[in-house]
C-alpha cells in the first residue's frame, strides 16, 4: 500500500517540477519577480539576529498596529496610483479628522455620553475623508487640475484647518480625555486584534475590487491609457472621481485607528507619514505611472517599510536618517519601475 502511494506521489512532484522547469519558473525567476518579499524575509532575519527585543511580544504587538493604519491609507492611495495619479491629501485628513473627532469624544456638549460621542466622532471623521476626497474628485475631473496640484492644494487647506481647529476651537494642540471604549479600536490591550482585523477586512475588500469586478477593470484601464479608455465607452471621470472618493474616506478610517492608537487628537498626526505611504506603494511594486500593481504588493511594501521604522527605532536612530533611507529605496523602486517600463516598450517594438 504505502509504495503505490508514494511511487504516485512522486511521479506528480516530477511531473510538476517538469512543468514549472517548461515554464520558465525557476528560483532564480521566483527570486526577480517576488524580490521585494524575499528582501523583507532577509529583512526579518536580520533583524532577529542584530535589533535586540525585536521578537518579543510587546515589539510584535507593535508592530502589527504600527503596519494596520499605514495599510489602510496605502489602499486608498493604491487606488490612486494605479490610476496614474496621486493624493497628498490623505496626511491632512489623519490630522483634521483626528481633532475634530477627539473634539466631539472629548470637549463638546457631547463628551460625557461615549455611548452617542464615539459613533458620532467616528462619523465625522471618515465624512471629512469622504469631503475631501470629494472636492479632490471635482478639482481634477470637472475643473480638470492635475492630481498633484489639486491634491497639494487640499492638503495645504485642511493642513492648516486642522491646526487652525485645534488653537483656537479647541485651545490646544494635542486633545487628550478621551473616552476609554474608544480605544478599542486602536488596539488597546486584549483588543489589539480589532484595528489589525479592520485593515485585513479592508486589504481583501480593495483586492476584491480590483482583480473580481469590472471597477476593477476599468482603473487599470484608465491608469493604462486614459483616451484609449474613454473610446472604449469606459467614463473616466467617474472612475476618477470614486477612486479620489474612496482614498478620502480609507484616510478617515486610518485617522480614527491612528488616534485611538494615540489616545489623543493631534494636529500634526500624519505629517511624517507620507513618505512611508508612498514607499510602501512604490517599493511594493505598484508602478508610479499607473496601470499596474495591486494590493498584495502594497500589502508586502506596507510589511517592509514598517520593519524599517521598527527596527530603526529599536536602534535608536534618529527619524530623519530613517526618512533619508526611505527616499532612496523610493528613488531605486522607481528608477526600477522606469527600467521595467523601457523594456516592455522595446519588446512591444
Amino acid at each position: 500500500m504505502v509504495y503505490p502511494l508514494f511511487r504516485s506521489y512522486y511521479r506528480r512532484v516530477i511531473t510538476l517540477s517538469i512543468k514549472n522547469k517548461r515554464a520558465g519558473n525557476t528560483p532564480a525567476k521566483f527570486v526577480r519577480n517576488n524580490s521585494v518579499f524575499v528582501f523583507l524575509c532577509l529583512a526579518v532575519l536580520l533583524s532577529a539576529i542584530f535589533v535586540p527585543n525585536f521578537f518579543s511580544a510587546y515589539n510584535i504587538k507593535n508592530y502589527f498596529l504600527q503596519a494596520s493604519d499605514l495599510l489602510i491609507i496605502a489602499c486608498g492611495l493604491t487606488f490612486i496610483v494605479l490610476n496614474g495619479g496621486i493624493d497628498f491629501s490623505v496626511t491632512s485628513v489623519l490630522a483634521l479628522g483626528s481633532v475634530v473627532g477627539a473634539y466631539i469624544m472629548a470637549l463638546s456638549p457631547l463628551a460625557p455620553y461615549p455611548a452617542f460621542s464615539i459613533p458620532l466622532s467616528i462619523f465625522v471623521t471618515i465624512l471629512i475623508g469622504a469631503i475631501v476626497g470629494t472636492i479632490n474628485g471635482f478639482s481634477i475631473t470637472i475643473l480638470k487640475m492635475p492630481s498633484f496640484i489639486a491634491t497639494l492644494a487640499t492638503q495645504l487647506i485642511f493642513s492648516g484647518i486642522a491646526i487652525l481647529f485645534a488653537s483656537k476651537v479647541a485651545l490646544r494642540a494635542s486633545i487628550n480625555g478621551l473616552p476609554e471604549p474608544f480605544f478599542i479600536i486602536g488596539g488597546e490591550g486584549k483588543y489589539f486584534l480589532v484595528p489589525i482585523a479592520i485593515s485585513a477586512s479592508i486589504f481583501f475588500i480593495s483586492h476584491f475590487i480590483l482583480e473580481y469586478t469590472g471597477f476593477g477593470r476599468n482603473i487599470l484601464a484608465v491608469g493604462t491609457n486614459p483616451k484609449a479608455s474613454n473610446i472604449s465607452g469606459v467614463s473616466v471621470k467617474k472612475t476618477i472621481f470614486i477612486l479620489c472618493l474612496l482614498s478620502g474616506v480609507y484616510a478617515g478610517i486610518a485617522s480614527v485607528i491612528a488616534t485611538s492608537r494615540n489616545q489623543a487628537g493631534i494636529a500634526s498626526l500624519g505629517d511624517k507619514m507620507f513618505i512611508s505611504i508612498i514607499a510602501s506603494i512604490v517599493i511594493g511594486g505598484t508602478s508610479i505611472a499607473g496601470g499596474s500593481g495591486g494590493f498584495k504588493q502594497t500589502l508586502i511594501g506596507v510589511f517592509f517599510i514598517t520593519l524599517i521604522n521598527n527596527t530603526m527605532n529599536l536602534l535608536g536612530v534618529d527619524w530623519y536618517i530613517t526618512m533619508l533611507f526611505q527616499g532612496m529605496l523610493i528613488l531605486v523602486a522607481a528608477f526600477a519601475d522606469y527600467m521595467m517600463r523601457v523594456r516592455r516598450g522595446s519588446r512591444r517594438g
